[in-house]
């Protein structure tokens, strides 16, 4: 029976999901050095033979992980926000999706910070980076520009993450019309 008949294929496909999205809320819980097969697989509720079946290590599952947050986040911002979104609509937007998911945001930061010691890490944590940079693009041409807003964002990401305070989101406003207007 073909895979795609009998559903295999499918239930692999939602498996791996539950996998990276728990693995992201143990970073979020317990940073990447809680995150093992078993703490993962507990909370997929799966096995945690399951669990190596999908990812044979710890790093190709904190890099799928990773490379996941991105690709979600990318593909939520383009559905939700129209490509000629001014500057001010794109830092309210981010602002709200921060409010809204600051634990998937810390589980972002934290692998970002973790793949500065793990190599086999980095080009899915560049790929972060490089999808900041392809909006600033949206807005300007300018290297100068793009760079300084990259460097923003990930600034913005990290200090919120430091305070209980909310995002100051008409500073960031300013912010995001300064650099991108």
């Amino acid at each position: 029976m073909a895979e795609t008949t009998d559903g295999r294929r499918s239930r692999g496909q939602q498996t791996r999901r539950r996998l990276l999205d728990a693995a992201i809320r143990v970073v979020g819980r317990d940073g990447p050095a809680g995150v093992t097969h078993r703490s993962v697989a507990a909370a997929a509720g799966v096995t945690k033979s399951l669990a190596t079946y999908h990812f044979a290590t710890i790093e190709e599952l904190l890099t799928a992980a990773l490379a996941e947050c991105t690709e979600e986040y990318a593909a939520r911002l383009a559905a939700e926000l129209p490509p000629d979104a001014a500057p001010a609509d794109l830092a309210r937007y981010l602002a709200a999706s921060f409010e809204q998911d600051r634990p998937a945001w810390l589980a972002s930061y934290e692998l970002l910070l973790y793949a500065v010691r793990r190599p086999e890490l980095r080009e899915a944590a560049l790929t972060w980076s490089r999808w900041t940079a392809s909006v600033a693009r949206r807005y300007t041409d300018d290297p100068a520009a793009v760079d300084a807003f990259v460097g923003a964002v990930d600034g913005v990401g990290l200090l919120a993450l430091l305070s209980d305070d909310p995002l100051d989101v008409e500073r960031l406003v300013r912010l995001f019309e300064r650099l991108l207007g």
